[in-house]
């Protein structure tokens, strides 16, 4: 019985793990102002500030200097083409989170496992990044 209860508690700690369990500050500032409105001025990489500007508080994603995040905004906000994305992970990140494609054209497991979790409701439990599993649970609730 013991057993039981330790292992369900054990497994309780992803189910609640949120923004408050991401150990990189800005990954925890950005998800945070996505789940709670918090604000985007805590982020010091000013390119996730900017896509954060964008996606909570509407702003414009031209302010994003790397360019294949600045078209990953832009698909995201205004449903503009992934396909000017270099970086093969984040375009087929972009076209299954846009235009609904699969997710198995992902390389990275960890992103892959995270974009079924957006797209399909599977389980973070998948996802071996701490970080990621927690912001991926924040999402889900």
């Amino acid at each position: 019985m013991r057993l039981v209860l330790a292992m369900l508690l054990m497994f309780s700690g992803y189910t609640f793990a949120g923004c408050a369990s991401i150990s990189d500050s800005d990954q925890r500032a950005y998800c945070e102002a996505r789940e709670n409105g918090s604000s985007c001025s805590y982020i010091h990489d000013s390119d996730l500030r900017s896509a954060c500007d964008a996606e909570v508080n509407g702003s414009s994603c031209s302010y994003i200097a790397d360019s294949d995040q600045r078209d990953y905004c832009n698909a995201k906000k205004n449903g503009s083409s992934c396909s000017t994305i270099h970086n093969s992970d984040l375009r087929s990140a972009c076209e299954a989170q846009v235009k609904g494609y699969s997710c198995s054209y992902i390389s990275d497991s960890d992103q892959r496992a995270l974009c079924n979790a957006k797209q399909t409701g599977s389980s973070c439990s998948y996802i071996s990044n701490s970080d990621l599993r927690n912001e991926c649970e924040a999402m889900k609730r």
